[in-house]
């Protein structure tokens, strides 16, 4: 293929030439096809441009001086010939390690992407461990507050039965001293001295028998 000739609209001539940077129809990229002998797509195609157009200018230098208008003016179609073997092998040498890199790129951009992939698995297996965590936590805050308030429970039902002790002590407190100080045995010796007739004073024999007793006896 190199060194051979290929005829081309001046319209497509004219785009490659003179036409905004970076803007690559589908006849530009076969123009580029053709003078560098590579399969160029729009990501090679400002490589093989650049090439293209040393090449070009090289064989015609009078092409760079002139505007777009005059290039126009110079036919309806141009002949343009492919690069010569010397330098398609350049051409060839370039264009693989290119490829190298897309491919290393490519390779490069997969792993990111079975990274990221990766990445949310463990970040849903966190957030799943996370919720798991916090459940747990309010388990254990709720078991905790149940066993605290049964624990007051058992506090407050033994304090309750600590002042009904207290209570029961100081009632027999109060009821000793009452039995004491009425001089009999408990509510016994209140029944008698409300069945003598409400007096208080005490019999001249206390209690131990009649008067009928002799001497020296005490009435047992």
């Amino acid at each position: 293929m190199a060194d051979a000739r290929k005829v081309f609209p001046m319209q497509t001539f004219v785009s490659y030439i003179r036409g905004n940077p970076g803007q690559y129809n589908q006849d530009v990229l076969e123009l580029l096809q053709f003078v560098t002998g590579q399969e160029v797509d729009k990501e090679f195609a400002p490589f093989a441009s650049a090439l293209s157009k040393a090449w070009i200018y090289e064989q015609h230098p009078d092409l760079a001086k002139l505007k777009r208008e005059e290039v126009t003016e110079l036919g309806e179609n141009v002949s343009i010939s492919s690069l010569p073997t010397a330098e398609q092998e350049e051409v060839n040498n370039l264009f693989y390690q290119l490829q190298e890199y897309k491919q290393t790129i490519e390779e490069q951009k997969n792993k990111i992407a079975e990274y990221e992939g990766t990445l949310e698995e463990n970040k849903k297996k966190i957030a799943s461990l996370e919720s798991k965590v916090e459940d747990y936590e309010k388990q254990m805050q709720n078991e905790g507050e149940k066993k605290i308030s049964a624990s007051e429970s058992k506090v407050d039902d033994y304090l309750k039965k600590v002042d009904e002790l207290l209570e029961k002590i100081e009632k027999v407190k109060q009821e000793g001293v009452v039995t004491v100080s009425g001089g009999g045995q408990g509510g016994g010796g209140a029944a008698a001295s409300d069945s003598g007739g409400g007096s208080s004073e005490p019999e001249p024999d206390f209690g131990f028998g009649g008067g009928g007793t002799s001497d020296g006896e005490f009435g047992f």
